[in-house]
């Protein structure tokens, strides 16, 4: 895959109104465009972001990411994080928002959480 390239894989939870998406490839300012599109169509009341693909997030991406969070949140929906690396968490801890999300290890624990 190209580093100018983010895919989504869209799927079903294992839970009614839960929705799994996983990012695959860098989340840059390059590439954010097509998950922020997702994220404001999807309607699901718990969005669980699969980020174990996501090899490098830059300052927009985490922008986008906190802005999905944020709408979702105004709404009463959820938005959990799973499978973050240590290079992203990193990116997230120096900016001082690690806090803001809900990050579990991976997707099974995040559907299975209740958030």
């Amino acid at each position: 895959m190209a580093k100018d390239q983010l895919q989504l894989e869209v799927r079903e939870g294992s839970a009614p109104g839960v929705t799994v998406v996983l990012l695959n490839g860098a989340l840059t300012i390059h590439t954010l465009f097509v998950f922020q599109d997702f994220a404001h169509a999807d309607k699901s009341e718990k969005l669980v972001l699969d980020m174990s693909q996501v090899p490098y997030m830059d300052s927009a991406g985490l922008g986008s990411i906190i802005s999905a969070y944020v709408s979702r949140e105004r709404e009463a929906r959820k938005m959990v994080l799973a499978g973050v690396s240590e290079r992203v968490k990193m990116v997230m801890t120096v900016s001082g928002v690690e806090q803001l999300f809900q990050i579990y290890a991976d997707v099974p624990a995040a559907e299975a959480a209740r958030s």
